[in-house]
């Protein structure tokens, strides 16, 4: 490789790191502030470089907020796949994923919670007016490129149920609505509002739950 071609090399993984350095920090400050209350000053202050040089990366706080949810959406898409490619039963990869989702949600949750659920909040970051076509009491349209990648998390669970079908692990079922059902107990699950069990479960205790619930029911 050419000198030339080193300092480019070098220069562009220098980016990444900074910029994967101002997710984290501005991730930290989303946290521990809101959305709303939270500044590009916080930021650029836990992150440790000047608000300009933020602006080098992204344009606004709301360009990070959305970069965050998508690469929380594509770890969560790759950790599903390689247990969709696992040697265990259907059984156990579905419990995996299950486990993978509630890790989201668990370590997520306030960054997950505007997406899925502050629908005016979300409103106002996709730049959608009164007027929108959607009602404000309907969650806006997700993104292309996040419902795109949504989706592909949603194919690789309804595999795992589709597999457990055809070996004879699982029941014969609309797999497509079998995933929607899943997809919902989860979520609800997370965000309980206020409702919620005064109990605090770990992560794999959730999972195992969740896993228990969807797989056998109630009935005797």
């Amino acid at each position: 490789m050419k000198k030339k071609d080193l300092k480019t090399e070098r220069k562009r993984y220098r980016r990444e790191e900074n910029k994967k350095f101002i997710l984290k920090a501005a991730e930290k400050v989303f946290v521990q502030k809101g959305f709303s209350l939270a500044t590009m000053d916080e930021i650029a202050k836990e992150a440790q470089f000047s608000k300009a040089t933020l602006y080098q990366y992204f344009k606004s706080k709301s360009e990070m907020f959305f970069e965050i949810i998508y690469k929380s959406f594509e770890e969560v898409l790759q950790k599903i796949k390689r247990v969709q490619q696992t040697e265990m039963s259907t059984e156990e990869k579905l419990k995996q994923a299950i486990y993978t989702i509630g890790c989201y949600y668990h370590t997520k949750k306030n960054i997950a919670r505007i997406f899925i659920m502050e629908k005016a909040l979300m409103r106002k970051l996709l730049h959608m007016s009164s007027k929108a076509q959607a009602p404000p009491t309907h969650h806006p349209p997700i993104p292309a490129r996040y419902r795109g990648i949504l989706d592909e998390i949603n194919s690789l669970v309804c595999e795992i149920i589709e597999e457990g079908v055809k070996t004879g692990e699982f029941r014969k079922m609309d797999v497509g609505q079998a995933c929607f059902i899943l997809g919902a107990m989860i979520r609800g699950f997370y965000f309980k509002g206020p409702i919620q069990d005064k109990k605090e479960l770990s992560i794999q205790e959730s999972a195992d739950l969740l896993h228990d619930f969807f797989l056998h029911g109630i009935k005797k």
